[in-house]
């Protein structure tokens, strides 16, 4: 009786599989799907920070001209630690007028957003920590990424293929049955899970954004990835 409770189990879970649409819902022959995946930390190599320049005022060509000043400043400070300006990008600068002023007294906003691509993160502290001192810089985001990726994408696919198949035989085990080849494997996207503030993405790396509960000291830390590999496969039952 067990044996083909499991074996009803695993045939009604795979009626919602994408990968086994078409003229019919489920194989003609016996099978097997499993859910499995396979996780490993790295630490990142590379990095970005992203922020904008603020500045406001009455006369929008003194605001202008604070905006260039700190632009100015943070090319200084990366020639300083030796990143290159061609890592850094600069949008236009965007002028609005503020809603909440009096006609008569309007007042200006002038943003600037720009990326920063640190391809070395032995001076990622000795960029960022000077950046969040500067004033009329804010909204801070920071991401990192590993240039190993095709890699551990390649090892993390080997190991949940490798766990699928564990789990697989011991379900074949219980009925009696003899596991078989793969016949549809449904990989899902690599995820990070390992970033302390809970986001996930699905392009591998972490990032991190400013706001009431991230700290400056979060902001200089490279943490280290924790990545995922989930994936459904199919197999046959003999």
């Amino acid at each position: 009786m067990l044996h083909r409770f499991i074996l009803a189990a695993t045939l009604a879970s795979l009626t919602a599989l994408p990968v086994l649409a078409g003229a019919s819902p489920l194989p003609a022959y016996p099978f097997v799907h499993v859910s499995a995946d396979a996780s490993v930390f790295r630490i990142p190599d590379i990095g970005a920070i992203d922020f904008e320049i603020l500045a406001a005022g009455p006369d929008p060509a003194l605001a202008r001209t604070t905006v260039e000043t700190r632009i100015a400043e943070v090319r200084a400070l990366l020639q300083a630690q030796g990143v290159p300006l061609e890592d850094m990008e600069t949008r236009d600068v965007r002028k609005e007028q503020k809603k909440d002023a009096p006609p008569e007294s309007p007042m200006y906003e002038l943003r600037a957003s720009v990326h920063i691509n640190m391809r070395d993160l032995s001076k990622w502290e000795a960029v960022v920590a000077p950046l969040l001192d500067m004033p009329n810089l804010g909204s801070f985001g920071t991401s990192f990424d590993s240039t190993q990726r095709e890699e551990v994408e390649a090892e993390l696919m080997a190991n949940a293929l490798a766990d699928a198949r564990r789990r697989a035989a011991i379900i074949a085990k219980g009925a009696r049955r003899k596991l078989g080849a793969v016949t549809a494997v449904t990989p899902a996207g690599v995820k990070n899970v390992g970033y302390s503030m809970g986001l996930v993405r699905d392009d591998f790396g972490s990032r991190r954004a400013a706001g009431a509960s991230v700290q400056r000291s979060e902001f200089l830390a490279i943490e280290a990835l924790k990545l995922m590999q989930p994936i459904d496969v199919v197999f046959k039952l003999e």
